[in-house]
C-alpha cells in the first residue's frame, strides 16, 4: 500500500499477536519488518531473526542502559536494525552506538494516555543525526506533515489502520491524502 516498513505485533499476552503473524507478513511482503514485542532477553532476538524480522523494538522504559547495549549488540550481529522506543528525555541516555532509530512513543505506557505533544517536546533532545520516528496516536495526514516539517523522519501508525477491515486500503488512502498536502494538484485557470 506504500508503507516503507511493517510493524508486526508478536506479543500474545498483551496484544494478541503471534510469531505466525510475522511469518505470514514476511511471506507476502518484501519491505523491512519490525518485530514489535517486549524484548527482554537474547533468545527473543534469535527468534526474531528466525521468523523473518529485519528490525527489533527495545523499549527504554523497561530496559536498563546495559540491557539496551547488550541486546542491541546482538541484534546488530544478527544484521537487524534496532528501534529504541522512548517516552521521556531521561530515557534517551540509553541509546548506544548500536541503536539505529529513536522512536518517540506518544502513548504513556503507565497511563496509556496519548499526547502528540510528546513528539514535539522530545524532538530537540534526540541526538543530531539519529533517525527519528513518531509513534502512536497518529490518525491523519496533516499530523504526519507537521511532524515531518518539525524534523521526524518516519512514523509508526498501527492502530489507526488496523481498526479497518481493509488496513492496506486505508493506508493507501492515507498516503494519497498526504501526497495532496505535500504537493497539491495545481489549479488550472483558463
Amino acid at each position: 500500500a506504500g508503507a516503507s516498513a511493517l510493524s508486526v505485533l508478536t506479543d500474545t499476552h498483551f496484544f494478541g499477536g503471534s510469531n505466525d503473524d510475522l511469518k505470514t507478513a514476511r511471506k507476502f511482503n518484501f519491505c523491512p519488518i519490525l518485530r514489535k514485542e517486549f524484548i527482554i532477553d537474547e533468545y527473543q532476538l534469535y527468534e526474531a531473526r528466525s521468523i523473518g524480522a529485519d528490525a527489533i523494538l527495545l523499549i527504554a522504559e523497561v530496559l536498563s542502559e546495559r540491557e539496551v547495549n547488550y541486546l542491541s549488540g546482538i541484534a546488530k550481529a544478527l544484521e537487524m536494525e534496532v528501534l529504541m522506543e522512548v517516552h521521556a528525555k531521561e530515557q534517551l541516555h540509553k541509546a548506544t552506538d548500536t541503536v539505529d532509530i529513536i522512536g518517540v512513543n506518544n502513548r504513556n505506557l503507565e497511563t496509556f494516555q496519548v499526547d502528540l505533544q510528546t513528539s514535539y517536546d522530545m524532538l530537540h533532545h534526540i541526538p543530531v543525526g539519529m533517525f527519528k520516528i513518531s509513534e502512536s496516536g497518529i490518525s491523519n495526514p496533516e499530523t504526519v506533515y507537521e511532524l515531518k516539517q518539525a524534523g521526524y523522519n518516519g512514523f509508526l501508525i498501527g492502530e489507526y489502520f488496523m481498526q479497518s477491515a481493509h488496513p492496506g486500503r486505508k493506508c493507501a488512502r492515507f498516503i494519497d491524502e498526504l501526497k495532496q498536502i505535500v504537493q497539491p494538484n495545481p489549479v488550472i485557470h483558463q
